[in-house]
């Protein structure tokens, strides 16, 4: 009985870490909320301060 609830422990885990790859769940929001110059994410909808001047 112990090992069925470890190895259906271990299959959930497997399909969570399978969906997580598939972009499905905001992955691509975001690499796209990245800084093109700096590559750090951006909070929010202002500018990255490496690219505001002064």
């Amino acid at each position: 009985m112990l090992l069925k609830i470890i190895v259906l422990f271990f299959v959930f885990i497997a399909v969570l870490g399978f969906f997580g790859k598939m972009h499905w769940l905001g992955g691509k929001r975001l690499s796209q909320s990245k800084c093109p110059s700096c590559g750090r994410y951006r909070i929010g909808r202002s500018p990255c301060p490496c690219l505001k001047k002064g």
